[in-house]
């Protein structure tokens, strides 16, 4: 009766053994199969998609993004570079970050902090994100730019 019951043992742990090498053969074959695929297909370049993106940002544009500052609208390019356009709209928020460098420090600290916590997307793709911030006479405050890949 024991040999009977080691054999069982032995044949029910070779076929739990098939099924996980099986399993493990679809799924390598499924992946190489996906890698394979997306290898034929040409991704789109960084450039187009960039600028397809500023267009559906833009559609819902301006709009109010914190209590005065508004974005104004998005643009792609040069190159790898999608950029926000600002206003600041609060005449004395714009007067004490222009006369403020640490304020601006601040900001641009903010900025890469949002760059690198929440477009992951833009790390891969090398894009460099600029922020363009003006006052209401369309005085420019600040210019940052940010590049992803220092995330």
């Amino acid at each position: 009766m024991t040999d009977e019951t080691d054999a069982k043992s032995w044949i029910g742990a070779f076929e739990a053994a098939v099924v996980i090498a099986v399993v493990a053969a679809a799924f390598l074959l499924a992946r190489h199969t996906r890698e394979v695929l997306s290898l034929d297909e040409d991704p789109e370049p960084l450039s187009l998609t960039l600028e397809r993106e500023a267009a559906e940002v833009n559609a819902t544009l301006p709009e109010m993004v914190s209590e005065g500052v508004r974005l104004d609208n998005t643009t792609a390019g040069p190159g790898n570079a999608f950029n926000y356009n600002y206003t600041i709209v609060d005449d004395e928020a714009a007067r004490t970050l222009v006369a403020n460098p640490e304020k601006l420090a601040q900001l641009k600290t903010q900025l890469q902090e949002r760059v690198c916590l929440t477009m992951p997307e833009r790390r891969a793709s090398g894009a460099i994100i600029r922020y363009s911030l003006k006052d209401n006479e369309g005085k420019i405050i600040a210019d940052v730019s940010i590049d992803a890949g220092d995330c």
